[in-house]
């Protein structure tokens, strides 16, 4: 192995670490949704909130961390983002009751923005055109098996330890990231100047991501794909624990499997299938699968009630399509903004994210006795995903014919 592929091989592993931190402390957390709520004598839609503002935390701290990254580099703001993060937990480690628990899972949400948005700013820093569809496919293939092990492990900390050995859990995982940023990250900014912090630099960033049409269509897309898929962990712990009585750790393994074979299947055939059907159709067909795994949550919903095998068919054919979706949408919006980078990758990543918190909250006042309150959720994102690229990125409907 050369210098090179040495430098690429540690930069990878640096990004996953922080790259996935948010998110594990996002999908962690699920399996012990009604435990927490019986511990703090709360109900279980309260603690669901505490999902929701976790990821409303993560979305209005992008718009913090984007500015700043520009201004000064990337490193000093995952320093103090993980820090933030780290105070949040251990607020959540110690949390006496459900107020003081959702409070720490704001305060971890506003840390976890900077490793949310900022691994993105990286990546976009390091690579660029071919080079960097080539490394996204490499790190898409191993976050498919990290990110859904997360309620797996969950599940068995639940089980073995209780609720708080989750926090225990992220506080070792927040410190080990802080300790990579501080000691074996390297700057990789090259465009950073704290003129870039100006007002005036601010606002005509913003004006610029904000009026490109085919920029903010892509992140509504993606805002609404991430609502869908965030409403799952809403309200899956619920619906299969509380209400269909699996155990957690029974929960977290099947939702790994589901999740990390569908996955697998859908980066494949996006690696083999998009260069030749074109992006505009994968994205197409994602949506569509979305769409049908809501039909068929209705349809399991209909004719056998609350039956843990159908749901899961359905989420499988959900994940496969979500996975169709993101690096698409993620390259559509980003392959023009290499120059300010900061701004771009952390305002895509607060919309994506704001897009799970809001929808996230909005399912919290949905009934989870019923798989009907999801498939609306699933169809009417996917829908309104298909009618937004289709009016505002404006795109040909994909057909064979023309590929």
């Amino acid at each position: 192995m050369n210098k090179n592929s040495q430098t690429i091989f540690r930069l990878m592993g640096f990004m996953l670490t922080i790259g996935c931190l948010s998110q594990i402390a996002s999908d962690i957390y699920a399996p012990s949704l009604p435990a927490i709520a019986h511990s703090l004598h709360s109900s279980i839609s309260l603690g669901q909130w505490s999902m929701a503002l976790y990821m409303c935390g993560i979305a209005v701290s992008l718009f913090i961390y984007g500015p700043i990254s520009d201004a000064v580099g990337r490193k000093k703001p995952l320093v103090v983002g993980l820090s933030l993060m780290l105070m949040g937990t251990l607020i959540c480690l110690f949390a006496p009751n459900m107020t003081i628990l959702i409070l720490g899972r704001l305060l971890q949400g506003c840390g976890a923005g900077a490793c949310a948005g900022l691994w993105r700013s990286i990546f976009r820093d390091m690579f660029s055109g071919d080079e960097m569809a080539k490394y996204s496919s490499y790190l898409t293939i191993v976050v498919i098996f990290v990110i859904p092990v997360a309620p797996t492990v969950g599940g068995y900390i639940q089980q073995y330890m209780g609720w708080r050995g989750t926090f225990l859990f992220l506080t070792l995982y927040t410190l080990l990231a802080l300790y990579t940023v501080i000691f074996r990250y390297q700057e990789t900014s090259q465009h950073h100047h704290p003129s870039r912090l100006k007002l005036s630099f601010i606002m005509s960033t913003f004006r610029e991501l904000f009026l490109s049409r085919i920029y903010m269509g892509y992140c509504l897309c993606v805002f609404l794909t991430y609502g869908a898929f965030f409403s799952w962990f809403t309200i899956s712990p619920v619906l299969l624990i509380h209400v269909a009585h699996l155990t957690p750790v029974t929960y977290g393994w099947l939702n790994f499997l589901c999740s990390s074979s569908a996955m697998a299947l859908a980066a494949f055939s996006n690696a083999r299938l998009v260069q030749r059907l074109g992006k505009s159709y994968m994205l197409h067909l994602g949506w569509l699968l979305i769409l049908s795994a809501g039909v068929g949550l209705l349809l399991v919903n209909a004719c056998l009630g609350v039956n843990v095998m159908g749901i899961f068919i359905a989420i499988f054919v959900f994940y496969f399509g979500v996975t169709l979706i993101w690096p698409n949408t993620f390259s559509g919006a980003m392959g023009a903004y290499g120059h300010i980078a900061g701004y771009a990758g952390a305002t895509y990543s607060a919309l994506q994210l704001g897009g799970g918190g809001l929808l996230g909250a909005i399912a919290t006042y949905l009934p989870a006795t019923t798989s009907t309150p999801l498939a609306i959720i699933f169809i009417a994102t996917s829908v309104l995903a298909i009618l937004i690229f289709r009016w505002v990125v404006q795109e040909p409907a994909p057909t064979l014919a023309t590929t």
